[in-house]
């Protein structure tokens, strides 16, 4: 570095929450105070004589505690952490406008002699899998009715969650994506059930199951950083058997999210031996396969319109190869940005100005939303960090409390524009997440999903078709 680079700061405002389709005016910065404010953007999706229906599946001996833990999110929780930014939890019915209801068979027994079983098997982690697949499979075949299915692993089965390139977890959603009807899942540990704070733990499991079963708790209020009409495509590799004599490069996968946050679907790629697995770069052709795909799916979900504009995200830097593979499947250069978010080992302080010899002050963390231009194509993006516009008296808030935040490197390989128009939507993008209490995710959602499915493809066959996102949340 140059002692005369002078580096360029901007700092974005937080971005602003939409909760209804028609008022202008339902708008707030942090999430849940909003929702317990306007209630959900998709509030006439369940009206309030609708409801959501859940069904659990857990250990005979839990499943009491299970259903508890259901029947608790009715009930107004004063929060005990966190107070700066986490609102009392209101009830399900004044938070989301609907009612939560326990499905027809109520909850499902796993067998009670399973813990017996498991560890008297070779194979408990597929013995554990195969037991609640097989249960999801019933439930689904049986005729009840229910919007997601709730399975409780306690803890105690920790040691089987994982074995032979089998994660209990990650096949239990695969398994439940692919059934004819899909059945979307959370899956559930111990912590809910014991957690001191019931206010963060009835709105993080509360927003997660309205948003599963087909609700959006907000969306991003469009316009400014966030272009109408954008869509965001975010790409993550798997390679299967990492390190080993068959490792194999064989998953690129898209995850795309429309301007207002809101997520269309996954698309999985399976390019086998195409692509060198020490060297996981795609081809022209590949990256136009991948690209033009994923605007298939969003042709078919809008009257086979385009969108206005497309940015693509991902983790590693983009070759020329795959920017022209890009440009080929948009069909232009134009309206088409492809950028490179790495996490770098730079962090944050805030620096007090000081006059005469004193010495600098480092009162906080810096902000989030700071932006660092670097050069012409790349910036510094504090995506954690101080946030006080999402507290109710605009006070210091840094989620987790401690730490000095480290910001995003965001580079862009193809596009124009000011860095801000970079930047924005990534920010925007880091609130959309409907499966945490948090304030916002250390990646934008583009990227963070797409982690997800890469992981799960990694040790799952799925089919290369589009998916629902909320399966896999």
């Amino acid at each position: 570095m140059t002692d005369n680079l002078l580096l360029s700061h901007t700092r974005l405002a937080e971005p602003l929450l939409s909760f209804s389709p028609t008022d202008a005016s339902a708008v707030h910065r942090n999430p849940l105070a909003g929702l317990r404010q306007f209630g959900p953007h998709s509030s006439a999706l369940f009206g309030p004589e609708d409801a959501i229906r859940v069904l659990a599946i857990a250990p005979a001996d839990t499943a009491d505690k299970v259903a508890g833990l259901l029947r608790e999110l009715r009930d107004e929780a004063q929060p005990r952490e966190r107070r700066e930014y986490l609102p009392p939890f209101p009830g399900f019915n004044a938070a989301f406008r609907t009612h939560l209801y326990a499905a027809g068979q109520r909850r499902v027994a796993l067998p009670g002699d399973l813990d017996a079983q498991l560890a008297a098997s070779s194979t408990p982690a597929r013995l554990l899998a195969d037991t609640v697949c097989g249960e999801i499979r019933r439930v689904r075949d049986s005729g009840s009715s229910f919007d997601v299915v709730v399975v409780h692993l306690p803890e105690r089965w920790s040691r089987y969650f994982t074995a032979d390139g089998l994660d209990v977890h990650d096949h239990i959603k695969a398994f439940a994506a692919q059934l004819n009807e899909p059945v979307r899942t959370q899956v559930l540990n111990d912590q809910p059930m014991s957690y001191h704070c019931r206010a963060s733990v009835r709105w993080r499991l509360a927003s997660a199951l309205y948003a599963k079963a087909g609700g959006v708790p907000y969306k991003l209020v469009t316009g400014g950083l966030m272009n109408p009409g954008t869509v965001y495509v975010g790409l993550a590799y798997g390679v299967r058997e990492p390190g080993g004599p068959d490792q194999q490069f064989v998953v690129c996968c898209s995850q795309m999210f429309d301007s207002a946050g809101g997520g269309l679907e996954f698309v999985a790629h399976d390019f086998g031996n195409e692509v060198d697995a020490r060297n996981p770069l795609l081809s022209a052709e590949q990256m136009r396969t991948v690209l033009s795909r994923a605007l298939d799916v969003y042709a078919d979900r809008h009257a086979g319109r385009r969108p206005v504009s497309i940015v693509v995200h991902k983790q590693t830097d983009f070759t020329s190869d795959e920017v022209n593979g890009c440009i080929q499947a948009w069909g232009t250069a134009d309206n088409l940005s492809c950028v490179t978010i790495a996490t770098p080992a730079w962090r944050g302080v805030e620096v007090e100005s000081v006059t005469g010899s004193g010495a600098p002050k480092f009162p906080y963390a810096t902000s989030r939303g700071n932006l660092v231009q670097l050069d012409e194509f790349s910036a510094l993006l504090w995506v954690a960090g101080n946030s006080p516009a999402m507290t109710a008296g605009g006070r210091n808030y840094l989620p987790g409390g401690k730490g000095t935040p480290r910001p995003l490197q965001l580079t862009r390989w193809a596009g124009s524009g000011p860095l801000e128009e970079m930047a924005g939507p990534v920010l925007a993008l880091s609130k959309m997440d409907f499966n945490s209490d948090s304030p916002y995710t250390s990646l934008p959602v583009t990227i963070r999903y797409a982690q997800v499915l890469a992981r799960i493809v990694k040790t799952e066959n799925l089919p290369a078709r589009p998916y629902d996102f909320r399966l896999f949340m």
